[in-house]
């Protein structure tokens, strides 16, 4: 039987191309979404209405799958969020809506998964973090700050999950040409909005800069074949990098000495 593989935030963008891209491979694809409408011309082995935030919603839908199939072989924890703005403008109910999605939300998933994977002797996760998880800019802490902890908590269960064969894969997209950021914008329309915000100029660049940077972006499918290379791949890497325009070693290895100065002439012009 081909592997069971159940998706998280499969309405548009990474998840639907993903959804798509595991179906042609070969997988038994479960695509989820917060509104089971969203996932209407998908052709996958089964659809499910899954909402990260809900414990309950999460709970039926594993459930489900795992009467239907018998096993979960791969969990992908896609679905995200994001806000911009300065850490002292976002909304603490805003920061907490992005990290209930975030990072909470791929936590539920797991804890409902794992105690399946281990029964069945193995599986992978894979967690779709972010760039920004490890590269941050101005305006961007809160999603950047979520990310960075989905990437702790990647390496921890790398570790805790090793001895029952199922190994944790951390996905680092960069800016892709999907509605992320029209949903993003929408959700900081009224941080940005603010006329008297004392950092209106950081903002006013920041667009100037996002607008530029998107003449780049990468197509989703990227995430897509990415994330094919760690399933297939007999002893996948912990992290993989997608989308991001020069090779990551180059400034992982020295991130402060080469990224500050970076973010510094993109974001101040003076």
């Amino acid at each position: 039987m081909s592997k069971v593989v159940l998706i998280t935030g499969c309405s548009t963008g990474v998840g639907r191309d993903l959804a798509a891209s595991l179906t042609r491979a070969g997988y038994q694809v479960v695509a989820t979404a917060r509104r089971i409408e969203s996932l209407a011309g998908l052709s996958v082995a089964m659809t499910a209405a899954l909402d990260v935030t809900a414990p309950e919603s999460i709970a039926a839908v594993v459930s489900a799958v795992l009467e239907r199939f018998g096993q979960i072989d791969v969990l992908i924890n896609n679905a995200g969020c994001g806000v911009r703005g300065a850490v002292e403008e976002v909304p603490i109910a805003l920061t907490q809506v992005v990290f209930d999605v975030n990072v909470y939300g791929p936590i539920r998933l797991i804890q409902a998964v794992a105690p399946s994977m281990r029964r069945h002797g193995g599986g992978r996760i894979v967690n779709i973090s972010s760039i920004a998880g490890r590269l941050v800019t101005p305006v961007n802490g809160v999603y950047s700050a979520s990310k960075a902890a989905l990437e702790a908590l990647s390496d921890a269960l790398r570790h805790e999950l090793a001895p029952w064969g199922i190994q944790v894969i951390v996905v680092e997209p960069g800016s892709l040409k999907t509605a992320f950021h029209a949903t993003l914008e929408c959700r900081s329309a009224e941080i940005f909005g603010n006329r008297t915000s004392p950092y209106r100029p950081l903002y006013e660049r920041t667009v100037e800069v996002t607008e530029s940077l998107r003449r780049t972006e990468a197509e989703p499918d990227v995430v897509s074949q990415t994330v094919l290379s760690a399933l297939t791949a007999p002893r996948p890497r912990a992290r993989y990098l997608a989308g991001f325009p020069v090779p990551g070693s180059w400034v992982m290895g020295l991130r402060d000495w080469v990224w500050d100065p970076v973010v510094s002439r993109l974001f101040h012009r003076s």
